[in-house]
This record gives structure tokens, sequence and C-alpha cells, in this order.
């Protein structure tokens, strides 16, 4: 229905008309608010979830950091044993 339509309309019919419209607004605008604080709910916890994921990567990095260091020293564990075998060896 065109805005020139209401002209036609009588009075009855247009305050009819005007309540329906409104009842729309005030469904839409509730709608608006619901999604509205959904929408900072959510931007909220993607906030949060961000801050989550940068500390775990940091604890991702600091393990495996350590992770290779271990393996390092472990390495030179076992070629020290190995070394000492020899000199074992060597004695008998």
């Amino acid at each position: 229905m065109y805005v020139n339509d209401f002209s036609n309309l009588s009075p009855e019919e247009k305050k009819a008309k005007r309540h329906a419209l409104e009842m729309e607004i005030i469904i839409l605008e509730s709608d608006g608010k619901r999604f509205l604080a959904e929408e900072n709910s959510l931007e909220a916890e993607i906030r949060k979830l961000g801050v989550d994921a940068e500390r775990l990567r940091i604890t991702l990095d600091e393990k495996k950091k350590r992770f290779e260091k271990l393996k390092r020293e472990l390495f030179q564990k076992e070629d020290e044993v190995k070394r000492l075998k020899k000199k074992i060896n060597l004695l008998t």
C-alpha cells in the first residue's frame, strides 16, 4: 500500500492501520534490542576467547622451547654415555 492510499481510508481504518504499524514498530525495535544485546555478548565472548587464545599460544611457545631444550640435553647425555662406554671398552 502506498502512502497516498491512506487518504481513501475511513478514520476507523486509519486508526486500525496506525495501530498495526505501531505494533510492528514495537516488535521490530524489540527484536533490534535483542539482537544488539546478543551482538554485545558475542563481541565480549570473542574478545575473551582472543585473550585466551593468545595466552595459550604463549604457553605453547614456552612448552615447545622447553621440549627442544630437553631434547638437546637428552641427546648430549646419550652422547656422553656412548663416549664413556667406549672408554670402558678400551680399558678391557
